[in-house]
């Protein structure tokens, strides 16, 4: 005895919604994937140079704004100059690996230098952030 099927035969789009499924995680998963570039929150104008920076995944970061105000960001918060002390002698459990950002049109001397040696004090490695000449 054969058996047969009545039933009607299933067309192409029960078998669209998966494939559109899977297309649109693979899209979001592309799309926030190359989002993981290390960046502050905070907008400053990095200066250029053909270097590339490598093997600071997870480092902790320091963002120095252009301006006479002597505002600083430590992952992307406002830190006076003794709670950025604090805040890396807390994270130095996490990594000693520390990226300055700091804006192109802010003077090298001052905050910027003040920041580096208070992270060599405490034992970080230093680096600091730039764009990629064009």
């Amino acid at each position: 005895m054969k058996l047969v099927s009545h039933l009607p035969k299933p067309g192409f789009w029960m078998y669209l919604g998966p494939v559109l499924n899977v297309l649109l995680l693979l899209l979001l998963f592309f799309l926030l994937g190359s989002n993981f570039v290390i960046q502050s929150g905070v907008a400053v104008k990095l200066p250029e140079s053909a270097s590339r920076l490598s093997g600071f995944e997870r480092a902790q970061v320091v963002t120095l704004p252009s301006g006479n105000d002597s505002s600083m960001y430590f992952n992307g918060r406002p830190v006076t100059y003794e709670e950025l002390g604090r805040q890396l002698e807390l994270k130095k459990t996490e990594g000693r690996r520390l990226i300055i950002h700091a804006d192109g049109g802010a003077p090298l001397g001052g905050r910027f230098q003040q920041v580096s040696n208070l992270a060599l004090r405490m034992g970080y490695e230093v680096a600091f952030a730039t764009q990629p000449s064009r």
